[in-house]
């Protein structure tokens, strides 16, 4: 009897982690797309989505290896490469079947989260307005 209550409240603590832990993703990743769709507003209208799936690209890779922030953040600052990144994200865009590792294929997934959340969010203004 004792040991079903215990595997009972074992479970029990694993589902409200679960959950918990659900909740601050989600949160989390909401943050992240405000932020995009406030610095997206400085991109020109061409090359928003390329642009947008550059960040989201360049978010998944940099998570892993925090410690090196500032090296990263020194690439964006390159025109060059930044131009060249926009270039790859235009042809993944158009066709993803090119997706040359996870992080790209993470990216896509997230960009396309992006749209849909961007819709959403687009829908409810009209709504309040």
């Amino acid at each position: 009897m004792e040991t079903w209550i215990t595997i009972g409240i074992i479970v029990l603590v694993f589902v409200l982690a679960i959950i918990g832990f659900n909740i601050y993703r989600k949160k989390q990743v909401e943050k992240l797309f405000v932020e995009l769709k406030n610095s997206s507003k400085q991109v020109p209208k061409s090359k928003r989505n390329s642009f947008i799936l550059l960040m989201l690209s360049e978010s998944m890779s940099a998570s892993p290896r925090k410690s090196k922030r500032n090296d990263h953040m020194a690439k964006l600052n390159n025109p060059k490469y930044l131009e060249i990144q926009m270039i790859k994200m235009g042809k993944l865009l158009k066709d993803p079947s090119t997706a040359e590792n996870k992080t790209a294929e993470q990216a896509l997934k997230l960009f396309r989260d992006y749209q849909s959340w961007e819709e959403k969010s687009l829908e409810e203004n009209q709504k309040t307005a």
